[in-house]
């Protein structure tokens, strides 16, 4: 080097000193893009792989906010970021779109962009001084994703700094996009035979709106039916900031509508409230729309080309299961309807009738058969067409004559049937066959002439858990032939316990006013205790016949038959005399005296003329006073003002008044200001549901509330467990009779119980 000229010594060491300096840049960048590369090549999900790479590219280009960002109209809203915290307002409002990033839009190009004036108020405090807006497409291509890099000192970006970063968001854009439709896709390949399943359309689109949610990473995401030109949203899940358009409006007024009319997918910005992002996607039949997928964002994150084209597949998908539920349901449909009246076949009738039956409960199912009169001869001398005609409008009249939620069925021929569910009485039965007989009153115009027809009604009453399908057809259609043996537009009603009945009614009726006469009739007596003691108070006198051939007859037999002959009258009287009499036998033993009788009186004979004077005379006669005896009414027999009069003269007297099986009826309010009534007595139904919160106990709690209001006594009847007199006490009701305490018992066996409480049944002491 002796003698070399300086100059070039110097020259050398800059060249050398240039080369070292590119060397160690070009090591730099390598390193960083290997560091970078190694992150975009880990198998992350797409939002772990960005916090991910955004991390990296904040250590290695010494970056003190890194963040992919979207260009949604003049702003921009930021996607993902290191550097910022969660709930920066960016991530929603955005900052406004400065010069140097539409610079970068519009050429396609990394730019840098100083940041001497107008940043944001979220970053004006943090010393940042340049950021590069990095474009994250490649330049076959047009996107609105950049990737900023903010910096806080004074290095500015160089050339292959920028050169390192645009090849970094393009792989970036590129890795995230990948991952999304890779996940995408496993998720779609999933759905199809998940939607496919589905037999009925509601839990079809709400599995849909759930599967939507997943394949397009939404916050909300519902299915809206279009029908009709009008919209009606279906079912719907996720965040409750987003709403489909209004439910019932025109689809003309649908955002996107124009386009998604065409089969083509719509995103959109949403309106009202916090910015977000829609997506809209077409279900297509037919070339027609028949639903519309909505998916949205709380954020303003647009869906990406991969997620739509996802979204659309799975639309396809929908479409195919909506399809399908729509032919199953016209199969079945097909499967179970008369193809001449529309109306229910053969096979739905037994279906539905056995479905009835297995209820369980004590429920009743009616079934009516009914057979037109003369169909035949209409059908000879007018033809077959007229007779199917007839056949159309004898269907569609039975059909509106039919209750509502009943069902009508063309059981074949000229044969109908009806299966009534929940019917209560065998008279509930008879009355529907009625209607459906009037219902063809009317003649009906075939081949241009009037023609009559009329119909032989069957019905049958069964029970549920007791009485099968096949019996109750037998014995509808048996009694339809009965009803057609009396004549034409007869009805004809039994069940098996009403076919015993009928046999024997004639005779009991005939064998009642001969029962006193033989001595046939008794009475019982069941204790009536205090809840809180278990005390007697009083004794209710019943009345028992034993027929010497038939046995025992209950009395929900023989006493309705009685009112309806009348002879309900010398039976209560005789009932009447006979318990004041037994009364009267009590109280002259000692520490009875205090002891109170209830005795059932009927409304027929609070109706006979002097009734009050006679009654009043009977207890005179026998030694009982008017205040030891309590008379109890049924509620739904009480004869109202026709018996007022009668009922304040006894009042006066002294005798009291008990309401019978109160809360059965009607319970209306006034016959408790008609009816001088001091007690009410709670029917036994009531009381085997008093033990739990239910309808039973409240219904209970009520009538012991209005009794408490208005100063009256309350009884329960039938109380047969412990634990139901524990929840009676317990709700405060003060006494009580049933199996628990003793059944009816012979007076004899009654007079071997413990004296009478101290305090009589009207709280009265004794």
């Amino acid at each position: 080097m002796t003698g070399q000229d300086p100059s070039e010594v110097q020259q050398l060491a800059l060249q050398a000193s240039e080369a070292t300096a590119a060397a160690r840049d070009a090591y730099r960048d390598t390193t960083r893009l290997i560091r970078l590369l190694s992150v975009l090549s880990s198998p992350a999900a797409p939002e772990a792989l960005l916090g991910q790479a955004l991390t990296v590219l904040s250590e290695v280009f010494a970056a003190d906010i890194v963040c992919v960002t979207r260009v949604i109209g003049d702003r921009i809203v930021v996607v993902s970021a290191s550097g910022l915290p969660d709930d920066d307002p960016s991530f929603v409002d955005g900052w406004p779109l400065r010069p140097a990033a539409v610079d970068a839009i519009a050429e396609n190009r990394a730019v840098v962009d100083p940041l001497d004036e107008g940043l944001p108020a979220a970053l004006s405090g943090l010393g940042l001084r340049c950021v590069a807006y990095v474009p994250m497409w490649t330049g076959v291509e047009h996107g609105d994703e950049l990737l900023m890099v903010f910096r806080s000192s004074a290095e500015a970006f160089r050339g292959a700094d920028l050169h390192v970063l645009t090849s970094v968001a393009q792989r970036l854009r590129a890795a995230a996009s990948d991952r999304e439709r890779v996940e995408a896709i496993e998720r779609l390949a999933q759905t199809s035979h998940q939607l496919s399943r589905h037999r009925e359309i509601t839990p079809l689109v709400d599995e849909a709106a759930e599967l939507l949610h997943r394949l397009t990473t939404s916050d909300s995401a519902w299915i809206v039916a279009v029908s009709e030109g009008r919209a009606y949203r279906m079912t719907g899940r996720g965040s409750a900031g987003h709403e489909p358009p209004g439910s019932g409006g025109p689809v003309t007024a649908l955002p996107g509508w124009s386009t998604v009319a065409q089969g083509r997918a719509w995103t959109g910005m949403t309106t009202g409230g916090a910015p977000g992002t829609v997506l809209c996607v077409p279900v297509m039949r037919s070339g027609a729309v028949v639903a519309l997928l909505y998916a949205a964002r709380d954020r303003p994150y647009p869906f990406g080309n991969e997620v739509v084209e996802i979204a659309m597949i799975f639309a396809n998908y929908v479409g195919a299961a909506m399809e399908n539920v729509r032919l199953l349901r016209e199969l079945r449909y097909q499967a179970t309807r008369d193809p001449l009246t529309g109306l229910a076949n053969r096979d739905l009738a037994g279906q539905q009738l056995e479905t009835e039956l297995t209820r369980a409960g004590p429920f009743h199912v009616g079934l009516i058969f009914c057979d037109l009169d003369g169909f035949k001869a209409v059908n000879d001398r007018l033809g077959h067409e007229a007779g199917d005609e007839l056949l159309r409008q004898v269907a569609a009249r039975l059909a509106r004559a039919m209750p509502p939620d009943d069902l009508l069925a063309r059981f074949g021929g000229d044969e109908f049937v009806a299966v009534l569910g929940d019917v209560a009485r065998l008279e509930d039965v008879t009355e529907v066959g009625r209607g459906l007989l009037r219902a063809l009153n009317r003649p009906f115009m075939l081949a241009d002439e009037w023609v009559k027809v009329t119909a032989s009604i069957g019905g049958v009453l069964g029970s549920c858990g007791s009485t099968s399908a096949s019996a109750m057809l037998r014995d509808a259609d048996a009694a339809m032939y009965v009803a057609k043996a009396r004549g034409p537009g007869e009805v004809e009603v039994f069940d098996e316990a009403a076919s015993h009945r009928s046999l024997d009614r004639l005779g009991i009726r005939s064998e009642l006013l001969r029962a006193l006469d033989r001595h046939e009739m008794d009475l019982v007596y069941q204790p009536i205790v205090r809840l809180d003691s278990n005390e007697l108070v009083g004794f209710e006198a019943l009345l028992r016949w034993t027929h010497p051939e038939r046995g025992p007859i209950p009395p929900d037999t023989f006493i309705p038959l009685a009112e309806e002959t009348g002879v309900i009258v010398p039976i209560g009287w005789f009932v009447l005399e006979r318990a004041c009499r037994q009364l009267a036998a009590w109280q002259s033993r000692p520490g009875w005296r205090r002891l109170q009788l209830t005795v059932n009186l009927s409304a027929a004979q609070l109706g006979q003329e002097n009734v009050a004077e006679h009654i009043l005379a009977l207890m005179r006669s026998v030694g009982v006073e008017p205040h030891d005896v309590w008379l109890e009414v049924t509620e739904r027999r009480y004869a109202g003002d026709d018996v007022t009069s009668v009922t304040r003269q006894l009042r006066a007297a002294g005798v009291h008044f008990a309401l019978d099986d109160f809360g059965t009826s009607y319970s209306n309010l006034t016959y408790l200001k008609q009816f001088p009534a001091e007690c009410l007595k709670i029917d036994r139904s009531f009381i085997p549901g008093v033990v739990q919160e239910g309808t039973d106990r409240s219904i209970v709690r009520a009538i012991l509330a209005i009794a408490e209001s208005m100063g009256l006594v309350v009884i329960a009847e039938g109380v047969e467990r412990s634990s139901e007199r524990d929840a009676l006490r317990a709700l405060g009701c003060p006494f009580g009779q049933g199996y628990l305490f003793a059944p009816g018992l012979s007076a004899t066996e009654a007079g071997e119980l413990p004296a009478p409480a101290a305090v009589a049944l009207g709280g009265v002491p004794g």
